[in-house]
């Protein structure tokens, strides 16, 4: 399974704000310029966050983005949801298998994914931010 762009853009503007002192902020041009990502694409998932809540964007002088939430109540398997379009891993619907009928690699890889979509689950903003994944395991 690969990750798309917006869910990496996401995630990155989640981590580079929770690693930042309290009181600071970060800009989207500044994000944007410092991860090699494009503007108009950062602006999407800096939309995104904040619609959901987990950041907050405040324009002007004294602006830019924040985290909304504590890092440690954010789970990344949360916002990997909220940012992969849905569906599934393969689409069996997609046209006539001869396999189907004792094909079990659908019920495999859904399998997959939820344990994937779990296993995100365990690891919060503060654990990826500050590099505690490695005590979760």
């Amino acid at each position: 399974m690969q990750l798309t762009r917006f869910t990496d853009a996401a995630l990155r503007v989640l981590m580079h704000l929770a690693q930042l002192p309290p009181g600071a902020h970060a800009t989207t041009p500044e994000l944007a310029e410092r991860y090699n990502v494009p503007y108009n694409h950062l602006n999407k998932a800096v939309h995104h966050l904040s619609k959901a809540g987990w950041i907050t964007a405040t324009r002007g002088r004294g602006g830019g983005l924040r985290l909304a939430v504590p890092p440690h109540e954010l789970r990344i398997g949360t916002v990997v949801r909220s940012t992969e379009p849905p569906g599934e891993i393969i689409d069996c619907h997609a046209q006539a298998c001869p396999l189907a009928p004792d094909c079990l690699m659908k019920h495999a890889l859904d399998d997959a994914q939820r344990a994937f979509s779990a296993r995100l689950d365990s690891y919060t903003l503060a654990d990826v931010a500050r590099g505690n994944v490695l005590t979760l395991r």
